[in-house]
């Protein structure tokens, strides 16, 4: 009997459910497959095929047994040769690679021996070591078999990324990528997270220079502004400010040259010349960015970066208000701000007049807060996006045999 008549009118879902506990990335215990018959296919499935439904045999572990599995490439072959779509071949392999390696990993796992209970579990970077070898090994098992995967693979990530590239250059970069994803892993491995800063740095610009070697600058540009850090921190930055492609592209330039200037890799606690030349670059940073955006969209930018203004926006969603209530509650905070600072500069005021009118604009400040978001979601406010609001009263100080409190700037003024 044929193995199509077996194996292609089992359903996708039997397929599933046979490979899914042998898949490579798992390294569980294989499955074994009963000497029960596997269901049929669907109609749907089973009129794809070649034969009809009513011809398809079902399969038995037994004959599941009878397949060569001792020598992987004739499988291959077999599969291939009875029509077999690549995916399922490639799952079948998967499988049949992670029964293989299973026992391999056990016994190197079992090596380490075992933590007693009241121990920390700390990686042992020999044991981690030598399991990413054989993860590796596995990996590359299954490649020389059947190829990149054509859907999950880094060079069909790739393309999706960059459809505009040469198939030759996606080859390339993937190669590029998952040699250093290696190496980055073989470091963490062998040296933890907090000794390998330095390493993986290295690592990063290594893999840069090639990469930059490799695409025209138009083509590096384009790569950078979707995988480098500063895109990435870049992108979370502007999570509330639903910037166009033109204006992600203007910040990112600014962004870069403002990283590169201060090289903010550097280790250790800055000393008090590099804070300052830190503050004059984020002045000029923010200098261009509003001459490039303009001051109505710059003013938007301002409010959609600020931290609180982007747990504002969080909460808002979370109570399902519409989206114009984290406005109002940025227009509510600038305006209670404003006035409380100028309340605290006005020596006209005295010390306790200054405190009662705080309190009032405190208490202003709750109502409307209360009002907008409701009890519920003031209290979360308090926590999400609403720490200003703690400073609106000034620190009080008890003194010593006094029933009054003075305010901790000394002179009351």
């Amino acid at each position: 009997m044929k193995i199509s008549n077996l194996l292609l009118g089992a359903s996708l879902a039997a397929n599933a459910a046979l490979v899914g506990g042998f898949m490579l990335g798992a390294w569980g215990s294989p499955h074994s497959v009963s000497d029960t018959a596997v269901a049929p296919a669907s109609s749907a499935t089973a009129a794809s095929n070649s034969a009809p439904a009513a011809a398809r045999d079902p399969i038995t572990g037994k004959e599941w047994a009878a397949l060569p599995t001792e020598d992987l490439a004739a499988l291959r072959d077999r599969l291939r040769a009875e029509g077999f779509p690549p995916a399922v071949i490639r799952m079948i392999l998967s499988a049949q690679l992670g029964e293989t390696f299973a026992a391999r990993r056990k016994a190197i796992e079992a090596s380490r021996g075992e933590t007693p209970y009241w121990k920390p579990l700390t990686p042992d970077p020999q044991t981690q070591m030598a399991l990413r070898a054989l993860e590796r090994e596995a990996r590359e098992a299954l490649t020389a078999l059947v190829g990149p995967d054509p859907e999950n693979g880094t060079a069909a990530t790739l393309q999706r990324q960059y459809p505009g590239f040469a198939a030759d250059k996606i080859a390339q970069l993937a190669s590029i990528r998952d040699d250093y994803e290696q190496r980055r892993g073989d470091v963490y491995a062998s040296s933890g997270t907090a000794l390998s800063r330095d390493k993986i740095s290295a690592l990063d610009a290594a893999m840069h220079a090639e990469v930059a070697a490799l695409l025209t600058p138009q083509e590096l540009e384009d790569y950078d502004l979707r995988t480098s850090n500063i895109a990435g921190q870049l992108r979370n930055t502007l999570v509330a400010f639903d910037a166009t492609e033109q204006e992600f592209r203007t910040l990112y330039q600014l962004q870069q040259s403002f990283s590169e200037r201060l090289d903010p890799t550097g280790a250790g606690v800055p000393s008090p010349d590099r804070i300052k030349a830190r503050t004059e670059a984020q002045n000029e940073l923010n200098d261009q960015i509003k001459a490039a955006l303009g001051d109505d969209r710059y003013a938007e930018y301002k409010r959609a970066t600020d931290y609180g203004y982007q747990q504002t926006s969080k909460l808002v969603a979370r109570l399902a208000l519409p989206p114009e209530t984290s406005n109002q509650m940025w227009a509510l905070q600038q305006d209670i701000q404003q006035r409380a600072a100028a309340l605290r500069i006005d020596r006209t005021l005295s010390a306790a007049d200054r405190l009662q009118q705080l309190a009032a604009l405190n208490d202003e400040a709750t109502a409307k807060v209360t009002a907008t978001l409701g009890e519920q979601g003031f209290a979360a406010y308090q926590q999400y996006g609403g720490a200003w609001m703690r400073n609106i009263l000034p620190a009080l100080r008890p003194l010593p045999g006094a029933a009054s409190a003075v305010l901790l700037n000394g002179n009351g003024k």
